[in-house]
């Protein structure tokens, strides 16, 4: 007997005890039964309702194993708050011979009617979580309107309790900074450089790091500091909700109709004047308008604002310095993202590479690659085997001429035993015909072999790799080379970019390293 426990707990504010006290459960029933001790899965501060929870994939995954024949939980939750989630996992279960047994409410896959009992708890505890959201939301809405915060804390305020609840305060040095980013903004600065400046001054963000971009943007669900009502005086709550996609459990965000939105006035809250308030607005709504007209003129009305990669190796390249991409940051020049993004706080490495003589460079150390008689090898091997696959079966083309044979012979056996009609005499015809494609399709196979059509190869190869700048399906030939090259980290030195190839693929075969050398600009920190 190989046993298994899973245990979890939900939340922070949960001990880590909960899951020391299921396990003594768990482990008090395997002493009854005289089991062994069992192996032990756990997530922490983690809800059941998510099915990407770490140590339960890997509980799955050793289950899939072989690793144990019986599960123990302390309780059905335990194992999941998703009704169709539990489901799925007692039938994975129950398929790979695993026994699954819930120490405290009974349940045990292997006593007949278990699928009912099963169904029933995880039933229930999915309405628990329902329930206990709705009592949550109701509680919440209490708070909002009177004033109190109901969700979390802006940049640029305090909180305090009063018994009652949480109110905000405005914390003096955080509102100063809050000012200059909507003055900023207002007087055309975008996200990207109100982010690059406050790095440079060494401002921390609200989580403590670098700031972002997407931390200001002013997104239409209110998020972004630019888009927050709060820095008016005006509190907004249930603007809004969490829904999370049944396929793949992930959570996103959804604006709620704005006429279940909670709005209190606090003029007490203000930062930001009416006058600067309603100019960032403005100019928020003529950025919309914008991206909308592009859209429209697109003809995709659900066309992002951006397109897709559009070059060979968009995605393929990496900082040097501090692993970001290395993406267009101009009409023709690649450069950091992070560098571009949040500026050279973040990350120094201001060096741009044009994008033409990237390629040039890049595609000339790839093709001294694949031309090497080590890449042909492989070439070559790779061909070899795929031309065998491709092999038709002398068996089953030798299965096809016996049937014709044996058709063509039970037509004469006929015509022996007097049935000659023109029907029959069609019909034969018609027989000998297949037998004798069918005869000369097997000579063919039987004779086929692959190293019969590969005195070209070399040939084909270099015409391959030649050509490899002239592919028009660019994301396929991205996808090539990503396989070939894996990623392309570029590190500034001495006033040039090094274009390092991690081995990947066919570059594997010999560490690839070209220097960027001419056509790059040299290395300048101005943004």
């Amino acid at each position: 007997m190989r046993t298994a426990a899973y245990a979890r707990f939900s939340s922070d504010s949960q001990r880590e005890a909960s899951i020391r006290d299921q396990l003594r459960n768990i482990e008090a029933y395997c002493d009854r039964m005289g089991w062994p001790r069992p192996a032990l899965f756990q997530d922490q501060a983690i809800s059941g309702s998510r099915i990407d929870r770490p140590g339960y994939q890997a509980m799955l995954n050793a289950a899939r194993a072989g690793a144990f024949d019986t599960l123990l939980i302390d309780d059905f939750s335990r194992l999941s708050r998703d009704h169709v989630e539990a489901a799925q996992a007692v039938r994975t279960l129950k398929y790979l011979g695993v026994r699954l047994i819930s120490v405290s409410d009974g349940l045990d896959t292997a006593r007949a009617g278990y699928k009912l009992e099963a169904g029933f708890r995880g039933l229930m505890a999915e309405l628990y979580l329902d329930d206990l959201a709705e009592k949550t939301h109701r509680g919440l809405a209490g708070q909002a309107l009177e004033g109190y915060s109901a969700g979390g804390l802006p940049y640029g305020y305090d909180s305090t309790s009063d018994g009652h609840g949480f109110r905000r305060s405005i914390n003096p040095e955080q509102a100063r900074r809050v000012l200059w980013i909507f003055e900023r903004y207002v007087m055309g600065d975008t996200p990207r450089a109100i982010a690059a400046a406050l790095n440079a001054q060494g401002v921390p963000s609200p989580r403590g790091s670098s700031w972002s971009p997407t931390a200001l943007y002013p997104d239409a669900k209110g998020v972004g500091m630019l888009g927050n009502s709060i820095y008016a005086g005006r509190q907004v709550w249930n603007r809004t909700k969490w829904v999370k996609d049944p396929s793949t459990g992930r959570r996103r965000r959804t604006l709620r109709p704005p006429s279940e939105w909670v709005i209190t006035e606090d003029p007490s809250l203000r930062i930001v004047d009416e006058a600067t308030w309603a100019a960032a607005e403005a100019r928020t709504r003529a950025i919309r308008a914008r991206t909308a007209l592009m859209r429209s003129n697109s003809g995709n009305p659900r066309a992002r604002g951006g397109r897709g990669p559009g070059y060979l190796f968009s995605g393929l390249l990496r900082c040097g310095c501090c692993g970001s991409a290395y993406v267009i940051v101009d009409r023709y020049r690649y450069g950091c993202a992070k560098a571009r993004d949040r500026g050279p706080a973040a990350c120094a490495n201001a060096a741009k590479a044009s994008r033409r003589a990237l390629e040039t460079v890049l595609l000339a150390g790839i093709k001294d690659e694949l031309l090497s008689e080590d890449a042909f090898a492989v070439f070559e091997q790779e061909a070899r085997r795929l031309l065998r696959e491709a092999q038709p079966d002398p068996r089953e083309s030798a299965r096809v001429v016996a049937r014709a044979r044996a058709e063509v012979e039970n037509l004469l056996t006929a015509i022996r035993a007097g049935i000659i009609t023109p029907a029959t005499k069609q019909a034969l015809e018609t027989a000998e015909a297949r037998l004798q494609e069918a005869e000369q399709q097997h000579r063919a196979v039987a004779q086929w072999q692959p190293a019969q059509i590969l005195p070209r190869a070399r040939e084909i190869h270099r015409s391959l790799v030649e050509q490899l700048e002239r592919i028009e399906d660019v994301p396929a030939a991205r996808e090539a080379l990503r396989s070939i090259v894996g990623e392309i980290r570029l590190v500034p030195e001495n006033g040039s970019l090094w274009a390092e190839m991690k081995p990947g693929g066919l570059a594997s075969l010999s560490q690839l390293t070209v220097v960027a050398g001419a056509g790059f600009e040299p290395a300048t920190f101005g943004l």
